[in-house]
C-alpha cells in the first residue's frame, strides 16, 4: 500500500476546488463579480458611433437622440396623414366608412395591433382600465360607451391617426390597413359589450341550471 505524501493533501484540495469551480461555471452560476469592462479584442461591434433607444446623445445640443423629421418629409413607401386633431369633420368626409371588410384575418390583425398599441391604456375590453391606468396614468374614455359606439368609422380612424388630447398619433407607427383593422376590432369590442349588457344578471347561471335539468 502506497504511503500518503505531504504534497498529496494540497494537490487533492486543489483538484476538488478546480472541479467545484467548473461545476459552478458550467451550471451557469457566477463565481466572481467585477465592475471592470470585459476584455474585447475587436470592440468595433460594441463601441459604435450610434445611440440606443431612449439614450441621450452628446452630438446634439439638446441631447435628444430621436430627431424631429424635417417639415413636409414623408417616410419612404408611406404617406403622411393629412389632418390634425381638430379636423374631425374633414376626416369623416374623407373616410366615411372603412375601405377594407372585417374579415377574420383583418379582425385578427386588429386584435394583434390593438393589444400591442391600445390595450396598455384602453384595457383588453376597451373599458379604459389598462395596465398603465391601474398604475396611475390618466384614464382614457370607455370605447364601448354609447357615445363611442355612435362614432363613425372615419372618426375612430382619425383619432388613431391624428391622436386626441394626450393620446399621440399612431400614423407613424401603424400602417393605414393596420389602423382600419383596429377600427374593426373596436367595433367587435363594442358589440361584445352590448351583448353582455343585454344579458340580465344571473342569466348565465340560470342557463346552466336549465341545461343540467334538460340532461337529466
Amino acid at each position: 500500500m502506497r504511503r500518503l505524501r505531504w504534497w498529496h493533501i494540497p494537490l487533492g484540495i486543489a483538484a476538488v476546488a478546480f472541479a467545484v469551480f467548473w461545476v459552478l461555471v458550467l451550471s451557469g452560476q457566477k463565481t466572481w463579480f467585477s465592475e471592470q469592462p470585459p476584455l474585447m479584442i475587436i470592440p468595433d461591434m460594441d463601441d459604435q458611433f450610434r445611440v440606443d433607444p431612449q439614450e441621450a446623445s452628446r452630438f446634439f445640443a439638446d441631447r435628444r437622440s430621436f430627431r424631429t423629421p424635417p417639415e413636409h418629409t414623408v417616410p419612404r413607401n408611406a404617406s403622411a396623414y393629412p389632418f390634425g386633431q381638430a379636423d374631425v369633420a374633414e376626416a369623416e368626409k374623407r373616410f366615411p366608412t372603412a375601405p377594407i371588410p372585417a374579415t377574420p384575418f383583418v379582425l385578427a390583425l386588429g386584435k394583434n395591433r390593438y393589444e400591442a398599441f391600445c390595450q396598455p391604456c384602453h384595457g383588453p375590453e376597451g373599458k379604459g382600465d389598462g395596465t398603465v391606468v391601474q398604475r396611475g396614468f390618466v384614464q382614457p374614455p370607455d370605447l364601448t360607451r354609447p357615445e363611442a359606439r355612435a362614432y363613425s368609422d372615419g372618426r375612430i380612424f382619425h383619432v388613431i391617426s391624428a391622436g386626441q388630447n394626450i393620446m399621440p398619433s399612431y400614423a407613424g407607427k401603424l400602417t393605414e390597413p393596420e389602423r382600419w383593422a383596429i377600427v374593426h376590432y373596436i367595433r367587435k369590442l363594442q358589440q361584445s359589450a352590448m351583448t353582455a349588457a343585454a344579458v340580465p344578471a344571473g342569466a348565465g347561471a340560470l342557463s346552466q341550471v336549465n341545461k343540467r335539468g334538460e340532461g337529466q
